[in-house]
């Protein structure tokens, strides 16, 4: 989802990471195309855009069956709970019951995505493709959590929710989304605590290289994370009243999608 995808959805992006997603399943289905509607629909509010993704990634009557047996059931399940996620985060304003179903959805598609995987013997390693899998689904779990917890105003606790993203940190720690969601829990983590808090931002920052050094390398799917790693960059350091850092990240943060809704709010605020 390079330069050619962006011109494809009118700024729908070019993110970068480390997958094998789109190897594994591009016999059956253009992951690449859903992650940039996903994408894009949520970049630009698009509720309707974001359930149209959702009924064309269910299985058709009767063929429930045929999508378990597939061999891309997992990253199926995994982009329908990465399209629930997006949801959330488009409906948490108006929509908060709404947006609570889609976090539940978002953790029971993540659930099947994992169970979709080999089980691997105690003592032995798992496929490299299958860790990547199992860290990218980690993760977007993790996500869908704290988006749930920041809607309830709930704090963040660490517990089994901490354990699935230092596992995912530990599978692929070179994985930029993975690092992306860990600094995002550091940030829940850190509470009032000031030395916590500069600590995730010097985390964020470091997210930021990670993407950007992930540019150069071969296109992948998943790959979303840059834009929204920038952006949560620019909240951070508006908090902080560090108005020409912020600046310069959103600035960032839409050079990567132009039409980022989010991002652009942000950036109001610091030129109102």
């Amino acid at each position: 989802m390079r330069l050619d995808a962006v011109r494809k959805w009118s700024g729908a992006l070019a993110l970068a990471g480390a997958s094998f997603f789109l190897a594994a399943t591009a016999h059956s289905q253009d992951w690449s195309d859903v992650e940039g509607r996903i994408q894009y629909a949520y970049f630009t509010n698009d509720e309707r855009a974001l359930n149209g993704v959702l009924a064309s990634l269910k299985p058709k009557p009767g063929a429930e069956a045929e999508e378990a047996a597939s061999a891309d059931v997992g990253t199926r399940a995994y982009f329908r709970a990465l399209a629930h996620y997006r949801l959330a985060q488009v409906l948490t304003s108006a929509k908060k019951s709404q947006a609570k179903n889609a976090i539940d959805d978002c953790g029971d598609e993540v659930d099947r995505a994992v169970d979709a995987l080999p089980r691997v013997a105690f003592g032995l390693d798992e496929a490299p493709e299958n860790r990547v899998k199992r860290a990218e689904a980690y993760a977007l779990r993790t996500a869908c959590t704290l988006a749930g917890r920041e809607m309830a105003s709930l704090p963040f606790t660490g517990g089994r929710i901490g354990s699935r993203i230092d596992e995912a940190v530990k599978l692929e720690p070179r994985n930029p989304r993975v690092r992306l969601i860990e600094a995002l829990a550091m940030f829940e983590r850190a509470g009032k605590d000031a030395d916590e808090k500069a600590a995730a931002l010097r985390n964020l920052r470091a997210v930021t290289v990670m993407f950007e050094e992930a540019r150069a390398q071969a296109s992948t799917t998943p790959e979303w994370g840059a834009a929204e790693a920038y952006a949560f960059l620019g909240r951070a350091l508006i908090d902080q009243r560090d108005a020409v850092g912020a600046r310069e990240a959103l600035e960032r943060a839409l050079l990567f999608a132009p039409e980022y809704a989010f991002a652009r709010r942000l950036m109001s605020q610091i030129t109102r």
